[in-house]
This record gives C-alpha cells, structure tokens and sequence, in this order.
C-alpha cells in the first residue's frame, strides 16, 4: 500500500472512498470493498488530523486508533493507497463545490463511494445527496452505502468510543471487526510489578488515543512478531498511590528485556475494576487470579 501525506499528489483513474475512518469498523470495511472491487486503483481518502480534533470540538476527543495504528489496519484492507490529507484551515474554509473539484483533479476518479452521513466542505454543507448531483454532472458513479447495522445499531465509531470508555471490549471489538489494540515504546516504571514477581511493560501512549476506563483486562502481545497472552492494567495503581494515569502490561511466558522495544497490547476482555488491596500480598493473590482468568480468556479466543 502507498501512504500519501499530503495534497501534492496526482492519480489516474481511481476509485475512492471518502470518510476520517476511525477505526476501520465493519461500516468503513463496506465502504472499502466497494472500491477494492471496482477494477480501478482503490484509494481510502481520510484526513489527519480528525477534523473533531483540529476544531477542538467534543472536549478531549480522542481517536480509537493513531495515526501510525490506522496504517497498520489498512495495509491489511487490500486497496492499493491511503491518503491521510492534513486538515488545515484553507482545506477547511474549502467550500464543498471547491473541495469536490479538487478532489477530482486530483484523483481522477472514476468510481466515488461515502457512507450516507458523510458532510464534506466548510460548515460540513456538503451532503451525500450534494456529492452524488456533483458526480452525476461530472460523469463520476458516486454510490452512498447505507449505514451498517449489528443486532439493530448501528454501526458508527462514536459508539464504539462509547463502548472502549465503558471498558466494553467485546462489544466494540465485534463492530470493529478486528480487535481495539495500543502500540507504544516500553518505558521504565516505578518497577513495582517487578518487585511482586509480575513485571510489567509500561506502555507509553500517544495522547491522542482513546483508552478504556481503568481496570483489568485479558489481552495479547506482539514482541518482535510473536504474540504471548497478557494482563493488561490501566490506572493510577491505587494500592501504591500512583497519580499518573498508565498502561502497564504483564506478559506472560516471555522472559525477555522488553525496555526500549515497540509493543502492541490488543484487548480481548474485561476481566475486573482496578482496586485498591490492603496488603501486597492480597494484590499479589488477585493478579494470579486475573492470570488464571486470562489464560482462559486467551485459549478460547476467536478474534
């Protein structure tokens, strides 16, 4: 797959699906087929950053997957290039005729496919029905997929922010088609799993990704190209008084040095709140519990 970072590019007759993509749910994979299907070159067409995020809307948004994650997903999704435009004030302040001529320029698209709650140009006045009078006029097939349901809901990256924050993993895995992971450089902690025989690979996270609400969680890990089971903590560590927020992962059956190494931590369940223990040794009892129970987890896994 090409990665194309900017608007300085020119293609020759593409197909291209239009959308930000957060998460590549099972929404955005329908979309995607559409024009890896079409016989021309296949482009996903997304913007970085998140358009929320450079107006400052929603408060602390955050994405489910950074940028550098969004790339690991769709180099799996078989179209041959991913344009991650940035979002600037003059692409903004573009209104949806501009931004739709520019895009054609630029593509040379013959095939145009968008969700049906797809808005586009400035004050997002562009709509699905707008894109497909503009395509109609340019000779372009613009097609508008309607909205993916699962058991009745509809399928929307918003809902599956709502589930990761909840720590409802196996909901939002099931919509994301794949399962919510963190990539990150291990870093150095405060050493206290190492000094209760559990050491743990402090993650660190871009600030930009959403994380799940503090607790226990079965997981997997991805060291170096191999996958071992794993128990993953978010919190403040509240038995030792921690006030930074982390992400701490014990992985099981590798013995290795992990300091300075890129690790991805995929999550498979929620096994328990974060809490706080009287003693160490209650905590120490706890996390085989939570081993146990994630070994489970991880041998019965489909995902």
């Amino acid at each position: 797959m090409k990665i194309i970072d900017s608007f300085d590019f020119s293609m020759k007759k593409t197909a291209v699906t239009l959308g930000n993509f957060d998460g590549f749910h099972m929404g955005h994979r329908r979309l995607i087929k559409e024009v890896t299907a079409s016989g021309y070159r296949s482009v996903i067409f997304t913007f970085s950053p998140h358009p929320v995020s450079f107006f400052g809307g929603k408060g602390s948004f955050r994405t489910i997957f950074t940028d550098s994650e969004k790339i690991s997903i769709a180099e799996g999704l078989e179209a041959d290039v991913l344009v991650r435009c940035p979002f600037t004030r003059e692409l903004a302040d573009l209104s949806p005729y501009e931004f739709f001529d520019l895009l054609i320029e630029k593509t040379d698209c013959r095939l145009l496919v968008t969700g049906d709650n797809y808005t586009f140009g400035k004050n997002k006045a562009g709509t699905p029905e707008l894109l497909a009078s503009l395509g109609e006029k340019k000779g372009i097939d613009v097609r508008i997929i309607p909205s993916v349901e699962y058991n009745g809901e509809r399928v929307s990256s918003s809902a599956i922010r709502e589930y990761i924050s909840k720590g409802d993993i196996k909901k939002a895995n099931l919509l994301l088609q794949t399962e919510y992971f963190i990539s990150g450089n291990v870093v150095r902690g405060r050493h206290i799993g190492t000094d209760m025989g559990f050491p743990t690979a402090n993650i660190s996270v871009s600030e930009q990704k959403l994380l799940p609400c503090d607790g226990v969680y079965a997981a997997s890990a991805k060291i170096d190209g191999k996958t071992y089971p794993a128990v993953t903590n978010i919190g403040r560590n509240p038995t030792f008084h921690n006030l930074q927020r982390t992400v701490e992962t014990h992985v099981l059956n590798c013995r290795q040095n992990l300091y300075g190494k890129d690790i991805t931590v995929a999550f498979t369940e929620r096994i328990r709140d974060e809490q706080r223990f009287d003693s160490k040794n209650e905590l120490v009892l706890q996390i085989r519990r939570d081993i146990e129970r994630a070994y489970d987890i991880f041998s019965h896994k489909t995902v």
